[in-house]
């Protein structure tokens, strides 16, 4: 029953954006002939089968999705004029739709698979770096959980919703970070994210290198000292491997509270991103950036649904 549901999800899905690609297009373009500006992000994370899918997840450990993501790329540039958040919030005289891409945590398939369609498309973008993470085979905490729940050793349901309520500013049940805790020893020894070679690579290439804290600890659940030591661990990593700063940031899990102002001000964060979804103004706070998240496996129908249905927020 629950494939039969995944696949009339995904058929539906698949017939609506088929049927709002001309419609939604047209809407989206009338934003063109706007008297304001207006800033969309597009906020991508990994190019996984386990993130990336139609009906049935793959493996966390496998990756793909190139020719769609460079449907999406070309899609983006025909249709829409990319710029800088810094252009945008302090140069800009243009109006009308803008876009800007970023890819959150830093992945290895990021450097495998965008980074060249990027670079041919001359696309804008940025990446956020968990510093501690670069070079070695650790992984984040909702990998793990994905990986155990692909491999049977964690409850789907439970696991699902545990990662649901992170996302909704509640903090995980001790109970079950310690099963999580429990069971890393039967993690594979795999590298799932770049090392610092390979991010600079990407920074030599023009694209921005932003922050994502050091350990991608949600800011909003620490006490004022980790949030300092998350701060100047990540900035100082970002200075010794880059020769960077941390003017660019994205808050883990998208979680912030109102003290998370002066802090990005204090180390001199000009441009934070959120996971709140929606359009950007200039006259809106360049530290709480909204971002659509999208998948690289969406076909262009589904990325013209969720940019209209967050053309209002």
């Amino acid at each position: 029953m629950s494939r039969l549901k995944s696949i009339l999800n995904y058929a539906l899905k698949e017939l609506v954006g088929y049927g709002f690609r001309l419609v939604g297009l047209v809407y989206l373009l009338k934003f063109r002939n706007r008297n304001t500006a207006v800033l969309v992000v597009l906020n991508y994370h990994n190019f996984s089968d386990y993130s990336n899918y139609a009906i049935r997840r793959g493996s966390l450990l496998s990756s793909g999705h190139q020719a769609n993501f460079e449907k999406q790329a070309k899609w983006l540039k025909k249709h829409f004029k990319f710029v800088n958040p810094a252009n945008f919030y302090e140069h800009s005289t243009d109006n009308g739709l803008q876009v800007f891409l970023t890819f959150d945590d830093g992945y290895k398939d990021n450097i495998e698979i965008a980074f060249p369609i990027l670079d041919k498309y001359n696309l804008l973008a940025a990446f956020f770096i968990v510093s501690n993470i670069p070079g070695s085979n650790q992984w984040l905490w909702h990998d793990k959980i994905r990986y155990l729940v692909s491999t049977t050793r964690l409850e789907s349901a439970k696991s699902e919703l545990a990662l649901k309520n992170l996302n909704l500013g509640k903090e995980p049940d001790p109970l079950f970070l310690k099963e999580v805790k429990d069971l890393e020893s039967t993690l594979p020894h795999h590298r799932l994210m770049m090392n610092w070679d390979e991010i600079q690579r990407l920074k030599q290439h023009g694209f921005i290198i932003g922050s994502h804290t050091h350990t991608h600890s949600p800011l909003k659940f620490l006490s004022p000292e980790k949030r300092i030591e998350e701060m100047d661990l990540s900035r100082q990593t970002m200075a010794s491997k880059l020769n960077g700063d941390i003017s660019f940031f994205a808050y883990p899990n998208g979680l912030y509270d109102d003290n998370c102002h002066s802090l990005m001000k204090e180390y001199g964060v000009k441009y934070a991103f959120t996971t709140n979804p929606g359009f950007n103004r200039q006259n809106e706070s360049p530290l709480e950036i909204k971002r659509i998240g999208i998948n690289a496996s969406d076909s262009i129908g589904v990325l013209l649904i969720k940019l209209f249905l967050n053309s209002g927020k």
